[in-house]
């Protein structure tokens, strides 16, 4: 399973990066409250948030959050391009942790294009420059993070600039619980803690398993995260099914016992769920058991909907690197990835 020895292959310290969740979310907040200052009383038409990877995730999860709350649209680009409604009226947040992501630069400069406000977020490179040669708005965030483990800074400032432009009222109390929370979980899923901890278990039961994330679509952001950070950090393959949508088809690879992709089901619930989520559950975990494939049901923790999303990602954060471990894996690197930048770099960039 998992002992101190075995805790040494994390030598860039992702656990630690992970712990520091809390923190990140209270500076990226402050930073950005600072940052947005200049468009404070700004209307916009629609949010964009232009990114990829984990710099893109702070996008999902702030449309997840704002999403009954906010009359004005707030979507993710994940491309080279923005979507055809982006005019001026709409503020376009180039998301970039390096600030070199081509295709997060290919949408900075098709919003000016597009004569639509933009702002940055950013730790350096292309991006910074941008913003500073243009005075545009720009959080810098803290350097020498993989993107995927900054996380709590990103979303930390769209937070903020989400009250700053009315996508949401002023989310100070729900950060507060949601920090406070974060800190106590840290405790409970933390190395220091390595019999009775869950997100242990969760890598134990997954270790020979293709990990399968089953969600509400309320929690399609948090369950892309699980997969995304089960892939890179525990180079693992992983895939993802969203209810009420997976009750039409998904359930189906269920039906005729089918061992070959060795499924490894983990269920994320929480109390906003649609009432007629439950019973859809239900009946897929008893041919989930029949099969032996369900790793466990876990509901987050907190009472605002921000703590409960934070809950449920930093549970999955500790469980992806885990399992890295237990299998032998440094969960750091992400070689495959730095030689697809290569190989494409070498063969050009269109502009």
């Amino acid at each position: 399973m998992l002992d101190r020895d075995t805790l040494k292959l994390d030598s860039s310290d992702m656990l630690g990066k992970i712990a520091s969740m809390p923190d990140q979310l209270r500076t990226g907040f402050d930073l950005g409250r600072e940052a947005w200052k200049p468009l404070a009383g700004l209307k916009p038409g629609a949010l964009v948030v232009a990114g990829m990877g984990g710099s893109a995730m702070g996008g999902d999860l702030l449309r997840s959050y704002a999403l009954k709350q906010s009359e004005m649209p707030v979507t993710v680009s994940r491309g080279y391009g923005l979507p055809g409604f982006v005019g001026s009226d709409a503020l376009v947040v180039i998301s970039s942790y390096s600030g070199d992501t081509e295709e997060a630069l290919a949408c900075l400069r098709d919003a000016v294009k597009r004569n639509a406000t933009i702002v940055g977020i950013t730790s350096g490179g292309e991006l910074l420059a941008a913003a500073e040669s243009h005075s545009m708005p720009c959080v810098r965030l803290p350097e020498g993070y993989p993107p995927r483990a900054a996380l709590g800074y990103s979303f930390g400032a769209l937070l903020a600039l989400a009250g700053t432009v009315g996508v949401c009222a002023a989310p100070d109390g729900d950060l507060a619980e949601c920090i406070d929370t974060l800190g106590n979980l840290n405790t409970a899923y933390g190395p220091a803690n390595l019999s009775d901890n869950e997100a242990l278990a969760i890598a134990g039961a997954l270790v020979d398993k293709t990990p399968l994330i089953y969600c509400s679509d309320q929690l399609g952001a948090v369950g892309l995260r699980w997969k995304n950070q089960f892939c890179e950090n525990s180079k693992k393959l992983a895939f993802l099914s969203l209810q009420p949508e997976m009750s039409h088809n998904d359930i189906m690879g269920w039906e005729i016992d089918d061992d070959t992709i060795r499924g490894g089901v983990v269920i994320l619930r929480m109390r906003e769920e649609h009432p007629r989520i439950s019973p859809r559950f239900a009946f897929l975990e008893e041919r989930i058991r029949e099969q032996g494939a369900l790793c466990g049901e876990f509901w987050s923790a907190g009472s605002s909907l921000l703590t409960q999303v934070f809950s449920l990602i930093l549970l999955g954060d500790y469980a992806s690197v885990y399992l890295a471990l237990m299998r032998g894996v440094d969960p750091t690197p992400i070689a495959t990835i730095e030689g697809l930048k290569v190989r494409i770099g070498k063969e050009g960039t269109e502009q």
